[in-house]
């Protein structure tokens, strides 16, 4: 289009229906990528087309030949879709995840993270020192 990023914005903010535009592209780019997924996931039936062109006296004759082929379904896309749908009950690490809950629960654990501000908390700092 050639059109600059910056361009790009000012139009999308100056005109509602053209950033509605983009976000139902958005949206359907992501509900084809999930069925997508999800017919790798379950396995899927095709069907492969051939052409055959055959020459024989009279002239070239087209053939197609059909073929119904099934996908077997993916182990990854399986694995994906349920930690994403259904959570930790599929994760690998499950087991990891329950005893750091558990720890938190205890109050035998605080998380923090860099925005949290550990004064206010009342976190104690329990980072521990090098050996010398």
């Amino acid at each position: 289009m050639n059109l600059s990023e910056n361009t790009l914005i000012k139009l999308k903010r100056a005109h509602p229906r053209l950033n509605q535009a983009f976000i139902n592209g958005d949206d359907e780019l992501k509900y084809k990528l999930m069925d997508a997924l999800f017919q790798r996931a379950v396995g899927m039936e095709y069907e492969e087309i051939q052409t055959i062109i055959e020459e024989t006296t009279s002239g070239t004759k087209k053939k197609l030949v059909k073929t119904k082929k099934k996908a077997l379904p993916d182990f990854n896309a399986i694995k994906y879709l349920l930690i994403i749908k259904f959570g930790r009950e599929y994760n690998e690490r499950k087991e990891e995840i329950d005893i750091m809950l558990k720890r938190i629960e205890k109050g035998e654990e605080t998380w923090i993270n860099e925005h949290s501000d550990e004064e206010t908390l009342g976190v104690v700092n329990i980072r521990k020192q090098p050996k010398k």
